[in-house]
């Protein structure tokens, strides 16, 4: 009789084979191993399949045999996009394997929950989920070396720094993406390296280094079409059209576009066409198509709406309101902005990234503890050897220097997790490129000045301000030119502000200045100054002088909720945009 993970090892042919003849439990073994492999070319049969197995399991009280039943289950509603059933049989699964005690049938359990949280944009449920996977398999491959199980580390490797890239750490995205390369290459698995190729160009992408995301993004191209992967071959499709697109060579765009919606409508993958759909809404409104820009983001939003997907609409609605002051339908413009950044406010509220935060301090922390466990373990070594030592003077040079060692051992350890500790809150804390207060640390920041404004009646100032017409710096002088002029604006916006005002990076060339105790008029000073600063500055890059100019939002909170507050400060920025760049304008609260 074959067993469970016997079966595993079955090419296709040789399942079919054995289901001919196969009855009770090695049955329902075949069974899910045929459901585990049509499943992805036929999501139906293979859905057919798990359920006749899970029948067949449940008649005969076969544990394994349903647990595995109701994993195929959860694959087969994943791939068809139905995540509530995918959940649910996830858990049923996970729920099963725990009783039977089959670590790594839960580890797997763990990966595809954080993989349906992931795609429902549950970020803090993904990661958990993921870092539960990742204890698992790190057991199991240091108890008994299991290749197994170090290639799914790498896999969950690349998953979370996909959580951390959608959360806007993309550091820690790097950091995680590159952990997973060495592991692929470690264990010879050829066939992923593409997939982390395409993953880095989107860190790259979203870094604003698109030469190097470009070059990235050609060479996963490259290395999908020759394995065939017509999903990865359209991933890369669209993001090349989107580098393409900020290069404004639109034709090739364009094309590429089309290529990949043709591959997402063959595989009939709803949340891809949306993707493509998404980038065509923005392509049509840069050739100036404008009438056809907003039909495509009628249609996107729809099928945005049907997948309740939240992230899309936020590109949408952005797209939209461009379309319509394009238009000069300047009313609809402004309402449609607001919607896009209470949206936007939502996915990347302050409460979602601390705990994104405390996750991965969660994990790191304990990673650090099993590492002292291991310490302890040897310094009680030690202990028994200085014990045995001391039984004759003979011994006591000997005896002190184990003392010696076991102290600098004790000391290196505690320094190293006190060091662990420091790099874990910088990173949490610093926008990397330019040293300023980075998103998260500016949102704790604001919650604390709002409270203390309760206590003491007096408000705060707020400036948004973006770099005008920073896209043109980018493509003429490249990208490295685009990061040293942000640091350099960086440096000014310091230089013009009190000590205890705060400067923050709070997304692209766009920066969020708090000014506490400070009325609208004064704040709306501080602006003029700074904008007169940086419009009267020189900056340098390779003996070239460029020259900058800056548009200001200014509000002020305290009495109003730290949103509201941030939100007319954004609205003002957005008005100056669209009307006189290189200037201050403001929005008074309303109580």
């Amino acid at each position: 009789m074959r067993t469970f993970q016997k079966v595993e090892q079955l090419s296709l042919p040789e399942v079919r084979k054995l289901l001919k003849k196969a009855v009770g439990k090695p049955r329902v073994d075949l069974l899910n191993k045929l459901a585990a492999l049509v499943v992805k070319s036929d999501r139906d049969l293979g859905e057919e399949i798990s359920s006749e197995a899970l029948e067949f399991a449940v008649g005969l009280g076969y544990c394994p045999g349903k647990a595995a039943a109701l994993f195929g289950l959860g694959e087969a509603a994943r791939i068809g996009e139905d995540y509530r059933a995918a959940l649910e049989n996830y858990a049923s699964a996970l729920e099963l394997f725990t009783v039977s005690g089959d670590s790594i049938q839960q580890g797997r359990c763990f990966r595809r929950l954080g993989d349906v949280q992931f795609f429902i944009n549950n970020l803090n449920l993904s990661l958990k989920h993921y870092l539960n996977a990742l204890r698992i398999f790190e057991k199991t491959a240091e108890q008994n070396e299991s290749s197994y199980a170090k290639l799914n580390l790498g896999h969950l490797m690349a998953t979370i720094g996909n959580v951390f890239r959608e959360s806007g750490d993309l550091e820690a995205s790097l950091d995680y993406y590159r952990r997973c390369h060495s592991i692929y290459i470690r264990e010879g698995f050829t066939v992923g390296i593409p997939g982390i190729l395409y993953n880095t160009g989107n860190v790259f992408h979203s870094q604003g280094r698109m030469e190097d995301a470009l070059n990235v993004y050609k060479h996963a191209l490259k290395e999908a079409e020759a394995s065939d992967d017509s999903y990865l071959v359209s991933l890369a499709l669209n993001s090349l059209g989107s580098v393409y697109m900020t290069r404004d060579e639109l034709d090739v765009a364009e094309d590429h576009f089309r290529r990949s919606m043709e591959i997402e409508e063959k595989l009939g993958r709803k949340r891809g066409i949306l993707s493509v759909m998404v980038k065509l809404v923005e392509l049509r409104r840069l050739q100036g198509s404008l009438d056809k820009a907003l039909e495509h983001s009628e249609r996107a939003e729809e099928l945005a709406c049907q997948l309740d997907d939240r992230k899309s609409n936020v590109s949408i609605l952005k797209e939209r309101a461009l379309i319509y002051s394009s238009r000069e339908e300047y009313e609809k413009a402004f309402e449609t902005n607001l919607t896009f950044q209470r949206l936007r406010e939502e996915l990347l509220s302050e409460k979602r990234i601390r705990e994104l935060d405390l996750l991965r301090i969660r994990y790191e922390t304990e990673a650090k503890e099993r590492k002292i466990e291991l310490l302890r373990r040897e310094r009680t070594i030690q202990r028994r050897m200085i014990a045995g030592a001391l039984v004759g003077l003979a011994f006591a040079g000997i005896s002190l220097a184990l003392v010696y060692r076991n102290v600098r051992f004790r000391t290196r350890v505690n320094k190293e997790l006190a060091d662990a500790y420091s790099r874990v809150e910088k990173l949490s804390q610093a926008d990397t490129l330019t040293g300023l207060a980075n998103r998260r640390a500016m949102m704790k920041s604001l919650a604390d000045e709002q409270a203390r404004s309760s206590r003491t009646g007096r408000g705060f100032g707020l400036i948004m301000t973006d770099i005008d017409d920073f896209k043109q710096v980018n493509d003429r002088f490249g990208h490295a030119c685009g990061d040293e002029i942000l640091l350099q604006v960086a440096k000014c916006l310091e230089n013009a502000l009190r000590n205890q005002d705060i400067a923050s990076r709070w997304g692209g060339e766009e920066f969020l200045l708090l000014l506490p105790e400070t009325s609208l008029h004064s704040a709306v000073k501080v602006a003029e100054k700074t904008r007169a600063l940086i419009a009267n500055t020189p900056f340098i890059w390779n003996n070239i002088s460029i020259n900058l100019t800056m548009t200001f939002g200014v509000s002020t909170g305290g009495g109003i909720p730290v949103d509201d507050a941030v939100q007319l400060a954004d609205t003002a920025l957005y008005q100056g945009k669209h009307s006189c760049k290189n200037s201050v304008n403001f929005q008074p609260p309303v109580t």
